[in-house]
């Protein structure tokens, strides 16, 4: 099955089985490992790419779906203004996620992001239950969410 897709802005056209899963299109044949194969039910969160600006879990998505659609990922996303307002705000606050479950945090926040530039914390702490990982504490999750969104105010206003 031919399919064509714009992933991180740039056009790629392949041919490829229809069961695949897009975790496995961006793992294995683009080599894009910053998205995470956790456990392929939609359970752990660690898959979230983004497929025409909606948040998605990768390991559940046929790769046949992003026909004529629009992949970011963590590799495209890294290196954006929203990106670094993200990268400060967590580092301000000294929140530190593992290399498991970084990429599905960094692009769960700037989905709140876009969302609202005042997350509050029980939206975080909500949002935040769609990935598993427990490697760091929640309120200091909660403050760089929240540090994050104060960087991109600012940002934006001075502008």
């Amino acid at each position: 099955m031919i399919i064509t897709l714009d992933l991180n802005g740039k056009e790629e056209t392949l041919d490829i089985d229809p069961s695949l899963r897009l975790v496995h299109l961006l793992r294995n044949t683009f080599g894009l490992l910053g998205t995470k194969e956790g456990c392929l039910h939609g359970h752990c969160g660690y898959c979230l790419v983004f497929l025409n600006d909606q948040l998605v879990l990768s390991c559940l998505t046929p790769a046949f779906s992003t026909h004529r659609g629009k992949v970011l990922t963590i590799e495209g996303f890294r290196g954006t203004p929203e990106y670094y307002d993200i990268e400060k705000g967590f580092l301000e606050v000294q929140y530190t996620p593992c290399g498991f479950c970084a990429s599905a945090r960094i692009l769960l926040t700037h989905a709140i992001l876009q969302e609202t530039l005042y997350p509050t914390e029980q939206m975080i702490r909500k949002r935040f239950t769609a990935i598993l990982c427990r490697c760091t504490d929640p309120s200091r999750l909660v403050e760089g969410v929240q540090r994050a969104a104060a960087i991109r105010r600012h940002r934006q206003h001075a502008v």
